[in-house]
């Protein structure tokens, strides 16, 4: 990640104004410059969180009869990028927050922090059902097709097929299945850290 990359944060609301949770805030996302100098998310960024987070978690907190939730906050998070190098804020992380791991290997989502509630007994057990059944689908928005293994790749009967016009269709398909394919396999973040309000 670039160090001179600059950060925002944007508010996503519900499309569904009788919902209780109605308001999702991503934090951390690289913004671009428009030719006056504006800085900006660009659309098809906003459209890639909201249609793979906050539609995703608007749509589970609806079909979900305990879910009491009025806002979340989410930060972008790479568990390998140092502090110093991230560019941004997150908050600290401890054990008494709750992790939430992917069960799917070609999830490039791979981790979700949700940040202590200080709820306990029963009413923690509550809050925990609730917080996995709303967030763990995320995990599989974040799927990708396996890479071929090294040795298929580096085969040049492989490299020939994948740059004939079947490889190329192929490809077509892949992207016409999945038009965030792209972005989803050049993520610069394999977690996210939730506040709930």
């Amino acid at each position: 990640m670039n160090n001179n990359e600059m950060f925002l944060d944007i508010e996503l609301r519900s499309p569904d104004p009788d919902t209780i949770l109605n308001s999702v805030e991503i934090c951390g996302i690289p913004g671009t410059y428009t030719s006056v100098g504006q800085l900006i998310v660009h659309p098809q960024i906003q459209q890639f969180f909201d249609d793979l987070i906050a539609r995703v978690i608007f749509r589970q907190a609806r079909q979900m009869t305990d879910c009491d939730f009025e806002y979340l906050k989410i930060w972008l998070y790479d568990t390998e990028t140092p502090p110093e190098e991230r560019g941004y804020e997150v908050p600290q992380l401890d054990e008494r927050d709750l992790l939430i791991k992917s069960k799917l290997v070609s999830s490039k989502l791979e981790f979700i922090y949700v940040l202590d509630n200080l709820l306990k007994g029963p009413e923690y057990k509550q809050w925990r059902k609730t917080v996995y059944q709303l967030f763990d689908p995320l995990f599989m928005k974040f799927t990708t097709p396996p890479a071929p293994p090294s040795e298929l790749s580096n085969n040049p009967l492989f490299q020939l097929v994948a740059k004939s016009p079947f490889g190329k269709g192929l490809e077509t398909v892949n992207k016409t299945l999945d038009p965030y394919l792209e972005m989803k396999q050049n993520l610069f973040f394999n977690a996210l850290i939730i506040q709930i309000d």
